[in-house]
């Protein structure tokens, strides 16, 4: 046990104190911290309140549309001014836009002036606006009630909601894209993980074996016990950063309102986007577990430093299919008999159930079930590795091919 803790150890305080490990779980945690005060981040650089001018003989119109977007856009001061004084405001930039309301009868049309293109969502609000201004204009010399123009202009709503037959459960369309959001970043970060923690043990391996440092190291611990040590160690760091990465969130929504924000945004944490990010941080870790002991057995096989990106790439191809039947697959069709199978295949699983729960059609069973499985691989692979590193340890043939197979033999 003392040769097992002094290997962890020498290995798990390496990574955790090298620049790859630091650099990156700073990023990591920065990004966070900027997504959680992106809202505040944007008023930094925002140039201050927007002054729009409206041009207008008609009062009522100039009050209807301030009242208007003044209740849409609280930063947003509406003033009358006349039409000659309107181009050399926009040149001295004391005014973003002007409106320019023309009126012929009942009929209401309107030019956007400004220093730059004005977008498409204030042309259509000002359309919108001017609309019901001109709608209300004719309802009232056509003698209708207030009451009669209010049942008259009452917008009809459409909302979408997804119901499960037999089982009563729902989900809207507010909590269709947070779970969505939340396994694009959980995959990318699952995959990052991996691609950067794969690497590293494989290239751990590699590099003892290829520099014939496994010459001692067999003299005085078992080959078994040290690989173990090895795959801990990195694991152990892999799972530090993760742990890193869930403080930081769990900081912003206690310090920066992470959780107002998601309010403001009609992100809630309903029973389903909960079940959602346990069996997240679940599959994380099954699925960094999982390749990254098969990144130690295919480093095991490793003859040559330079023959290690060809040895990676079954890992890393299997790995972007995962990614990619899990994000494009598991989220538009997650019904699919395909995704169906391949959410139970082993490597596949974390990337393809974790897409799957993001509906709440998809049994709590099912991920259970691929859960299972994945830990049964991970036993099955921790003990391939330690054999094919007992195995292989003085082995340097060329290609892993080869290796994989005397391994087998043995």
């Amino acid at each position: 046990m003392r040769k097992f803790l002094a290997t962890f150890k020498l290995t798990y305080f390496n990574k955790l104190k090298s620049k790859a490990f630091i650099i990156s779980t700073i990023l990591f945690m920065l990004a966070i911290i900027g997504l959680a005060n992106a809202d505040k981040i944007i008023k930094m650089f925002d140039d201050g309140q927007d002054n729009i001018a409206v041009v207008t003989k008609d009062e009522r119109v100039f009050q209807y549309i301030k009242k208007t977007n003044e209740s849409l856009h609280k930063g947003v001061h509406y003033k009358k001014l006349s039409a000659s004084k309107v181009d050399q405001a926009l040149k001295d930039e004391s005014i973003d836009q002007a409106y320019m309301i023309h009126t012929e009868g009942d009929r209401i049309s309107a030019t956007i002036k400004a220093s730059k293109q004005p977008s498409e969502i204030d042309q259509k609000e000002l359309q919108t606006i001017l609309t019901q201004f001109q709608s209300q204009k004719v309802a009232q010399k056509l003698g209708l009630t207030p009451n009669e123009q209010k049942e008259l202009f009452t917008p009809s709503t459409v909302d979408t909601k997804v119901i499960k037959v037999g089982e009563g459960q729902s989900i809207d369309q507010n909590e269709k894209a947070f779970s969505s959001f939340i396994v694009m970043i959980g995959s990318l970060l699952m995959m990052f993980i991996i691609i950067n923690y794969a690497n590293q043990i494989a290239m751990e391996v590699a590099t003892e074996k290829t520099s014939r440092v496994s010459e001692m190291i067999i003299t005085s611990v078992k080959p078994s016990l040290h690989i173990i040590a090895k795959i801990t160690a990195v694991l152990s760091v892999a799972l530090t950063q993760i742990a890193a990465i869930g403080l930081t969130v769990i900081a912003c929504v206690f310090f920066f309102d992470l959780g107002k924000t998601l309010k403001g945004l009609d992100f809630v944490f309903t029973p389903h986007i909960t079940r959602l990010i346990i069996f997240g941080i679940i599959f994380l870790i099954i699925g960094v577990f999982t390749y990254v002991i098969f990144a130690a057995i295919l480093g095991n096989l490793t003859a040559r430093i330079e023959d290690m990106g060809q040895t990676l790439m079954p890992l890393t191809m299997l790995m972007i299919a995962s990614f990619y039947t899990g994000y494009i697959g598991g989220l538009t069709n997650p019904d699919n008999i395909f995704i169906k199978i391949t959410s139970y295949v082993p490597f596949f699983s974390p990337f393809v159930t974790f897409a799957r729960l993001s509906i709440p059609e998809t049994p709590t069973y099912e991920a259970i079930i691929a859960i299972v499985i994945h830990l049964v691989l991970i036993l099955v692979l921790f003990y391939f590795a330690t054999k094919s590193y007992q195995n292989a340890v003085l082995t340097f043939e060329k290609g892993w091919w080869k290796a994989f197979k005397r391994v087998i033999q043995k």
